[in-house]
C-alpha cells in the first residue's frame, strides 16, 4: 500500500492543534486505546495499541502523545487492576514511547537510524550467541537459544525495511516505524523483566524464570507490532491528516 502523504505535510500537523483540540484528540485516542486493549486482551499475542499510539504520536506530536500515554497508563487500571509494577512500567514505557516517536518520528533521520540500530543490535545478539559467557553450564544453552531467536527477529526486521525501500521515502518511513515498533516491544518486555523483580524483591532465580516466560510471549507480540504498523500507519496517517486539514489553522506551537 503506497502512502499519498508528502513529507512536508507531517511536520505541519501541529498547526491544527490548539490546547483544547490537543486535549480532545488525546482523550479520543486514550479511549480508543483502552477499548482496543480490552477487546484484544482475550487474543494471545495480538495487540494494536502500538500501531495506533505510534501513528498518533508521529502525527500529533510529543505533547499530545505524553498526555495520552499518562492518561492511558492510569485509566487502564480500572479495567485490569491497580498493580504497582504495571503502573510504573506503563508510565515509564509509554511516555518514553511518546517522546521518541513524537520528536523523532517526523524527521528524515528516523528512516536511516532504524536500520543502523537494528544492525548494531543484531551484531550484539550474534556475539551473545557465539561468545562464551560467564554463566552456569545449565543456563548457557538456553541463553544462546534466546540470543539466536532474537538475532533472527532482528534480521527479519532488516529484511522488512529493505523490502519497503522500493516504495520511496514514504515506504522507508513506514518500514522504519514498523521496525522501531518491534524494537520497542522488545524493550517493553526487557523493562518489565527489570522493574517487576526489583519492585517485588524477587530472587535471581525467580527473576530469571520470569525473563524466560516473558521472552516467549514477546515473540508473537513483536511480529504483530511490526506487521500492524506496516499495514495501518499509511491508512491512519491519511485519516489523521485528512481530519486535521479540514480544521481551522491555528499556530499554537
Amino acid at each position: 500500500m503506497r502512502s499519498s502523504i508528502s513529507p512536508s505535510e507531517i511536520p505541519a500537523r501541529v498547526r491544527f492543534l490548539t490546547p483544547s483540540r490537543r486535549v480532545a484528540a488525546s482523550a479520543l485516542m486514550c479511549a480508543l486505546l483502552l477499548v482496543v486493549q480490552f477487546v484484544l486482551s482475550f487474543v494471545p499475542g495480538v495487540e494494536l495499541v502500538t500501531a495506533l499510539f505510534l501513528s498518533f504520536c508521529v502525527l500529533f506530536g510529543a505533547r499530545a502523545g505524553v498526555l495520552t500515554a499518562t492518561a492511558f497508563s492510569l485509566l487502564r487500571c480500572f479495567l485490569f487492576g491497580f498493580t504497582p509494577s504495571v503502573i510504573v512500567l506503563y508510565l515509564v514505557y509509554f511516555n518514553a514511547f511518546a517522546l521518541f516517536f513524537g520528536f523523532l518520528g517526523t524527521k528524515r533521520l528516523a528512516a536511516w537510524l532504524c536500520p543502523a540500530l537494528l544492525a548494531l543490535l543484531a551484531g550484539g545478539t550474534l556475539c551473545a550467541a557465539l561468545v562464551p559467557m560467564p554463566v552456569s553450564a545449565l543456563e548457557l544453552p538456553r541463553i544462546r537459544t534466546l540470543a539466536w531467536v532474537l538475532f533472527g527477529v532482528l534480521c527479519a526486521l532488516l529484511v522488512l525495511w529493505a523490502a519497503l525501500l522500493r516504495r520511496g521515502e514514504a515506504g522507508r518511513r513506514t518500514a522504519a516505524y514498523a521496525a522501531f515498533a518491534a524494537l520497542f516491544t522488545v524493550l517493553f518486555t526487557l523493562l518489565d523483566d527489570v522493574l517487576t523483580p526489583l519492585i517485588y524483591g524477587w530472587t535471581a532465580e525467580a527473576a530469571l524464570a520470569y525473563f524466560y516466560t516473558g521472552f516467549l510471549a514477546m515473540l508473537p507480540q513483536t511480529a504483530c507490532a511490526a506487521v500492524s504498523v506496516a499495514l495501518l500507519y499509511p491508512v491512519l496517517a491519511r485519516i489523521f491528516l485528512g481530519r486535521a486539514q479540514n480544521a481551522p489553522q491555528t499556530l499554537d506551537e
